[in-house]
């Protein structure tokens, strides 16, 4: 601490109060920050955490608050210019010595209108005292945010980036020169163990020290508090752990004991918030006003998300939970039943995973751990699903005995809730058994990426189109049905019975925008994982309104990635598509033109007339010799015969939107070539005719890339920058002579040792390249969102609806998500879709639609699987709800119609 802290209890409030109160009307600025502590917390988020009986927990463990229950021990104030830092002592353990609020507060309530509070993490600070105190901040600026203005995640200082020498990759450099020696540089491909290494190096997740993106973690300026204040001051602050010295929370802690502490989080924010003011200036001023504008009034939408939460059916949550225990118990036995077919192993090693270190060492291992758990007899009887794909009840213990034959999201989540030990049987969600069963136990060829065997849901998509024999793919079905319920469960299921309040039948969770693209996300639960289509879309039915008088209305933007390459490049395709409300359709055009590498002869004209003819015959004789390869297009992609009548929409979905909606982030149609099982030669011509297509979208693109090239960063239209210092040749020099050798043209060695870090600079600079292309696009999508959000919020308090009557729940991608009570429906439907859609101020060329709809919950309105409360299309009316024409768009009256017949299906379910 660098400035002198005054600790304010019920021993000196008298003799300290007017000075902090003085200071604190005088200061333009003045830090705050909160100390809290939550032991009072449910059990829930006790168990999610793994809270000890003592109330500690694993550093690593997951960390969520109960602000429900949160307990403020103290606040810290420093006022710009003053003397010393000053902490208050509300809940400390020196119970003698805590101040009552009402006379705390009055420290609060002198800040005079117009001057600021500053704060680190302010959406915090906002949501406890409102929690614990019902107090509302206002004017407060959020240093986190600020910073997340000012540079990005992954950026650092150029000194830092060169002395910190080689780093964590530098364990790898004796590997690479050993593998080196077998890499031929003319090659288009290395050596499987070489290229696993440099994988290990380039890998997109990846964080380990090892990794790139490890290397620049270290370095980045980073977005906390404590690392920030290290970087820009020189000062190391004390540790939330230095601290609590073992204690399990800040209540077990006096006031002396915590006051520096939290004090100086006060005292920096203030000083950080003028360091990275400097900063902004000096750098990129412009973005000064969209801080201010934009960024930091979100984070009142942040605090209030948080604060309110968001209503679910807690009962139909811990049922589906049930179901899919019971799901999980019937795919087992089917899946031992097929293993014992395909038993035993084969005498020897599966030839493809010798390569891999944990397979030679383990194989016996965990063929001996399949082979135990396939001769286990099984607990529960075999039975049928319903028409729902339900299977009926049996007795939970048998169920769980079932499912806890094996490791998983499922066993190990259940055996923790029953107070049970944790299988010991193979974990079929993890790569290591997968693989064993897919490749060992059926004989299968290994698939490979960037060196690396795979087992994941792509890899066994690509064996089921591989495989023939009905009991091999059987064992693969079965692992995909596995992950499927082990994923529902993990993301969805387990935590949510978890976190939600027992007391108010609410989830929390928290929202930031945090991210490279500054795009907003979600943790704790995460609604952005929320799927409209598949086996989990029955989550969002979890979801409800805020009151039961209220409907949940979404809007969602069309297309409006594509509309936004449109608008920057003034491409006269996409301009055709979406210069006009409703849009044309852009996506039949790209499939046509990617069909031609295939279907010599295939134009736009020919693809769209695929919907004029009732057999492929017909077809045929029409264009005759004009095309060749008709099996083509009447063979889907799994090589079943396609329907005349779909192939249109099929081809339209698979390649055209496919297309459309990755090549821009690529700059290579690979996706596409993967399904088609095209060669690399045919993907570039089928990615030169997509480039040629949109040739005027392809140079603002490339421009983009050129633009970063030379400036390190591209700037975005809301004049934040994302910064990719990779993308420069100056960096390619850096990092290149950090690892390369010398070599005088003589030395094979340095030669192919060079070449392959050419290959990793080359690799590590296209990411970059597309970074900077998808931080545009996706940037600008978090701009859209963000305006829209503030402006929607103004004009609804401008027409007095407060958060009772219309709220903000959650931004779920492109999708804005409110709970409004019915009486103003109408009028909400008309708010949100005409303020989303209107940003002149970004859209001259193209023009931004949003499609609106409406339900009780929020999972897509479904009469065929009893969805008959969830989201109702306003613009495509389903024929069962019996409002206005069929597939037409509402009307006024016909959304109240929609709505009363909303409620009269919720009355008719009750």
């Amino acid at each position: 601490m660098t400035i002198p802290t005054i600790l304010i209890d019920q021993s000196n409030f008298d003799q300290h109060a007017f000075a902090v109160m003085h200071a604190v009307k005088a200061a333009p600025f003045t830090g705050i920050d909160v100390e809290t502590q939550d032991s009072n917390r449910h059990a829930g988020i006790s168990a999610l955490c793994k809270y000890k009986p003592d109330g500690t927990k694993a550093a690593n463990s997951k960390l969520v608050f109960d602000m429900k229950r949160t307990v403020m021990t103290g606040f810290s104030l420093y006022p710009e210019g003053a003397e010393a830092a000053y902490y208050v002592n509300l809940n400390h353990a020196d119970v003698d010595q805590r101040l009552p609020w009402e006379q705390a507060r009055k420290l609060i309530d002198v800040k005079p209108k117009g001057s600021h509070w500053i704060a680190h993490n302010a959406p915090y600070e906002l949501t406890a005292f409102k929690n614990c105190y019902d107090l509302e901040l206002d004017d407060i600026i959020c240093t986190m945010q600020m910073a997340v203005s000012a540079f990005g995640p992954d950026e650092y200082d150029l000194s830092k980036f060169i002395s910190a020498g080689q780093g964590g990759i530098a364990a790898l450099r004796n590997q690479l020169i050993k593998l080196s020696m077998s890499y031929d540089p003319s090659s288009r491909s290395m050596p499987p163990a070489l290229e696993e290494v440099v994988g290990k190096i380039i890998a997109k997740e990846s964080t380990a020290e090892h990794s790139y993106n490890g290397f620049v973690k270290q370095i980045a300026f980073g977005y906390g508090l404590k690392g920030l204040v290290k970087n820009a001051f020189g000062h190391q602050m004390t540790t939330f752990e230095q601290v609590l010295a073992g204690k399990a929370h800040m209540g077990q802690l006096t006031g002396p004991q915590v006051a520096p502490y939290g004090a100086e989080d006060a005292y920096w924010a203030v000083r950080l918030f003028r360091y990275l003011l400097d900063h902004m200036a000096k750098t990129n001023p412009d973005v000064i006003g969209t801080f201010f504008e934009q960024e930091n009034p979100m984070i009142h939408i942040f605090s209030n998300i948080w604060d309110e939460g968001m209503r679910v059916n807690t009962g139909a949550i811990f049922m589906r939970r049930d179901e899919e225990r019971v799901g999980m118990a019937q795919t087992l036995i089917e899946l031992k039943e097929t293993v014992r077919k395909l038993l035993p192993f084969p005498a020897e090693p599966h030839e493809g995973l010798m390569t891999e270190d944990w397979y030679k060492k383990g194989h016996a291992k965990y063929r001996k751990q399949i082979e135990d758990w396939a001769n286990t007899p099984d607990l529960v009887e075999k039975s049928e699903p319903d028409e729902d794909g339900d299977y009926p009840l049996q007795d939970e213990a048998l169920v769980f005995g079932q499912c806890n034959q094996v490791r998983g999201p499922v066993a190990n989540a259940w055996a923790i809730e029953r107070g049970e030990a944790e299988s010991t049987g193979p974990n079929f969600s993890h790569y290591m058994p997968q693989r064993v069963m897919i490749y060992d136990l059926i004989g299968q060829k290994v698939i490979r990426s960037l060196g690396k065997v795979q087992s994941d849901g792509e890899a066994r998509g690509k064996l089921l189109d591989r495989v023939t024999d009905e009991t091999q793919m059987a064992v693969i079905k079965g692992l995909n049905k596995i992950s499927g319920v082990e994923q529902r469960m993990k993301l969805y299921l387990t935590p949510y019975t978890q976190l939600m309040d027992p007391e108010t039948g609410c989830l929390y969770p928290t929202v930031s925008s945090m991210l490279a693209t500054r795009r907003m996300a979600a943790s704790n639960p995460n609604p952005m994982q929320l799927a409209k289509r598949g086996e989990s879309t029955y989550v969002r039915g979890f979801f409800q309104a805020d009151n039961d008088d209220h409907v949940v209305i979404s809007c969602d933007w069309s297309a409006v990635e594509l509309v936004e390459i449109g608008e920057f490049s003034a491409d006269p395709e996409f301009i055709k598509a979406f210069g006009q409300i409703p849009h044309e359709d852009l996506h039949a055009g790209a499939a046509s033109a990617i069909l031609a590498v295939d279907v010599p002869g295939m134009d736009d004209a020919k693809f769209k007339a695929l919907k004029a003819f009732s057999s492929w015959d017909d077809y045929r004789d029409n264009f005759g010799q004009e095309m060749t390869n008709y099996n083509r297009l009447s063979t889907n992609l799994k090589g079943q015969p396609l329907d005349i009548g779909s192939a249109v929409k099929y081809w339209r979905t698979e390649l055209g939107k496919g297309a459309n909606f990755n090549y821009w982030y690529s700059g290579f149609l690979g996706t596409i070539g993967d399904r088609m099982g095209w060669a690399v030669d045919k993907t570039g011509e089928a990615t030169k005719r997509y480039r040629d297509r949109f040739s005027v979208a392809e140079l603002w693109r490339t421009n983009l890339i050129e633009e970063g090239k030379r400036n390190g960063y591209v700037k975005l239209p809301d004049h934040h920058r994302r910064v990719r210092f990779e993308a420069t040749q100056l960096w390619a020099e850096y990092f290149g002579g950090k690892f390369k050798l010398p070599n005088d043209g003589t030395d094979d060695l340095a030669f192919r040792y060079n070449a392959v870090w050419d290959h990793i600079i080359r690799k590590i600079q296209g990411r970059a390249n597309n970074q900077l292309v998808n931080a545009y696009i996706q940037g600008s999508c978090a701009t859209l969102a963000k305006r829209t959000v503030i402006r929607i919020n103004k004009k609804a308090r401008e027409r007095g609806w407060d958060h009772r009557m219309f709220r903000f729940l959650m931004p779920i991608h492109d999708e804005l998500v409110y709970s409004v009570h019915k009486s103003i429906a109408v009028e909400a439907v008309h708010l949100i879709r005409e303020t989303m859609i209107d940003h002149p101020d970004m859209f001259q060329h193209c023009k931004l639609d949003a499609s609106p709809s409406i339900g009780l919950t929020f999972e897509p309105y479904n009469p065929k699987k009893g969805v008959l409360t969830g989201q109702v299309e306003l613009f495509e009316l389903p024929k069962e709800v019996g409002v206005g024409n069929v597939n037409g768009r509402a009307t006024d009256d016909q959304i109240l119609g929609v709505v009363d017949y909303l409620f009269d299906q919720h009355k008719l379910a009750a």
